[in-house]
């Protein structure tokens, strides 16, 4: 069994699975949690066949479910089958605004607002400048005493389980 992580971003469709080329995957659980201390947030999860976008219409097998902060929900049906470039994707809502944050905490990956400067060149990290303000997604961590804020994330988190079949 394996298991991938994920933070949801929020008015943007965030890929928790794509099954790479020659392989099938079998879903056991995926587990979405409110890791906020107040309020409530929303998602939409779809199911995507390869070649095919994102369609509410088409593709949604969870429409604006409410999640209040600390609760977890477990979609955990065993009969989700994904081939070869399906992928499970999310939509989250509201955007959350984090705390400040040393650049030495940055992960790859992710996207963020530089609050300040510092000592720290941001330009190392794939930011078009050093200037408060500017987002970026992180290619590295960073040296120096700048600060950033994750930028365009809600409060959920999804965990998937899956068997290689």
């Amino acid at each position: 069994m394996a298991i991938v992580n994920q933070h949801i971003q929020s008015n943007t469709f965030s890929t928790a699975l794509t099954v790479p080329a020659g392989k099938t995957y079998a879903i056991t659980n995926i587990l979405v949690c409110n890791n906020g201390d107040a309020g409530s947030a929303n998602f939409d999860m779809h199911f995507v066949p390869q070649g095919d976008p994102v369609s509410n219409t088409d593709t949604r097998v969870i429409n604006n479910l409410t999640l209040p902060f600390g609760e977890t929900f477990t979609f955990d049906n065993e009969k989700i089958v994904l081939d070869t470039g399906d992928s499970l994707r999310f939509n989250a809502d509201p955007a959350v605004i984090f705390p400040d944050a040393l650049v030495s905490l940055i992960k790859a990956g992710k996207t963020y607002q530089i609050v300040t400067t510092g000592t720290t060149d941001f330009t190392t990290m794939s930011a078009a400048d050093s200037n408060p303000g500017t987002i970026f997604t992180a290619t590295s961590t960073g040296t120096g005493t700048g600060t950033v804020k994750l930028y365009g994330y809600s409060n959920l988190s999804v965990t998937v389980s899956y068997l290689e079949v």
